[in-house]
């Protein structure tokens, strides 16, 4: 999930003088380390590949540079799920950044003990549209905050839409369309531009401290059950110094002034790290959905 959070690092106003100013604060490094990093489809969004690469490595130099120590990056941007799953099985890569239904799809073998997370989404409105249940959106505009941290939006919407015996999404809502910029899909709905966005909590969050109008007129209309979009995670088998520095290190960036500017730059307060069982409700969540769109495409079943 940080791997996933550091994407956007090379768009951010500003973010060369974090890496600056955090290089100028802490020792120098003592010692060198390698880890090689696989990002999976989808994951990168709209992000340049080369940016994407070069934002990758710094965030880890910030990171590191924290324990006096550099870090060697070594990026890998795969275009399919297969090309990927194979770098896992040779052991060509150390560490993956992955949607979670790539990672359900993986062999057991390729599976770890514990991950590291992103956050729930929300359905948000505005008050005085009088829209009081998912229903009252038929016919509207919806817009959807296109990240990996969204990535099971169209499919939690779905099950929503089942579960009051309401159309698929596709023919429910007017339009719907994914938006790069978060804070430009929040304001959409705040100026009556669209009746409804799904966006992160912790996006929802940071607009609300940014302007506090947000807040007062919009509101939340359903949250997500506690769901794994995506994550990052260690091939399993894998040892090496680097990870033994790594690990940690993403553990405690909530603890260092680097850390935390990164982590407000991406509307998070810190990574967990979670046993696998976390992924129990987003299995849920997918069979859910799976029943739904069955029933949706057989007439004979509604």
């Amino acid at each position: 999930a940080v791997i996933l959070l550091a994407l956007g690092l090379m768009t951010v106003p500003g973010f060369r003088a974090i890496l600056a100013a955090a290089a100028e604060d802490l020792a120098p490094p003592a010692t060198t380390n390698l880890v090689r990093i696989g990002i999976a489809p989808g994951t990168w969004g709209g992000v340049n590949r080369n940016d994407a690469s070069a934002a990758i490595a710094a965030w880890a130099k910030i990171i590191m540079l924290q324990r006096g120590m550099t870090l060697d990056v070594e990026t890998k941007l795969f275009e399919s799920d297969e090309d990927m799953s194979q770098a896992l099985r040779s052991g060509r890569v150390d560490a993956v950044s992955m949607l979670s239904h790539q990672f359900l799809h993986l062999e057991p073998r390729l599976q770890p003990d514990t991950v590291f997370l992103a956050s729930k989404n929300v359905l948000l409105v505005h008050r005085a549209s009088g829209i009081e249940n998912v229903g009252g959106l038929r016919g509207g505009k919806l817009l959807v905050e296109n990240s990996a941290r969204t990535s099971l939006a169209p499919q939690w919407l779905e099950t929503l839409l089942a579960r009051q015996s309401l159309a698929p999404a596709a023919q429910f809502f007017k339009s719907m369309s994914r938006i790069d910029n978060p804070s430009k899909v929040v304001l959409q709905v705040f100026f009556h531009q669209a009746e409804a966005c799904v966006v992160t909590t912790n996006v929802f969050a940071l607009s609300g401290e940014l302007n506090p109008q947000v807040h007062k007129e919009l509101k939340v209309l359903a949250v997500s059950p506690a769901v794994v979009p995506s994550l990052f995670y260690f091939r399993p088998g894998h040892a090496s110094r680097a990870r033994e520095q790594l690990e940690p290190a993403i553990r405690s960036l909530h603890e260092h002034p680097a850390g935390l500017q990164v982590l407000t730059v991406f509307q998070c307060e810190q990574m967990v790290r979670h046993p696998i069982s976390c992924f129990d409700g987003t299995r849920e969540l997918l069979a859910e959905y799976e029943r739904a769109r069955k029933i949706s495409s057989d007439p004979a079943k509604r």
